[in-house]
């Protein structure tokens, strides 16, 4: 198996309970508005390409992404959003060969992505607890946000 191959294959294998448990912190409820399935289908087989750390930053920058489109009086940061990017998707492997880089950053991005969409979808079905959840972040003074 190629290297490509080999990081292609690893980013498909995150366990979940780590992005649902460590990604973001949304209110604790019985019923926490999670698109648990979805989550399951969406990243549920992966394995990390990033440290628990950086997986919790494009986490919690997916997560602020999606409430500037769902909530009101919330615009992200562009510098801060980039400056936030390159902090969270640095590779930890500096030996990778330029073609391994660009599939690790494929990688990346596909993830990202998925969270994102993910978070939107969720944030939709439910506008009111999503938009508390963000109120609630953007007060706390320890989780560095990306907005205005």
């Amino acid at each position: 198996m190629s290297t490509k191959s080999a990081i292609l294959k690893t980013f498909f294998s995150l366990a979940i309970a780590g992005v649902l448990a460590g990604g973001l912190s949304l209110s604790a409820r019985a019923d926490d508005d999670r698109l648990d399935e979805a989550w399951k289908d969406g990243i549920g087989d992966q394995e990390p390409v990033l440290t628990d750390q950086q997986f919790a930053k494009l986490n919690n920058l997916a997560f602020q992404a999606a409430v500037t489109k769902i909530c009101d009086g919330y615009n992200l940061d562009d510098k801060k959003f980039a400056d936030g990017m390159a902090d969270a998707t640095t590779p930890a492997d500096a030996s990778l060969s330029a073609d391994d880089q660009k599939s690790w950053e494929t990688a990346v991005l596909i993830r990202f992505g998925t969270t994102y969409g993910l978070l939107l979808a969720e944030g939709n079905a439910k506008p009111k607890d999503f938009c508390k959840s963000a109120g609630e972040l953007k007060k706390d003074t320890e989780t560095p946000n990306v907005w205005q």
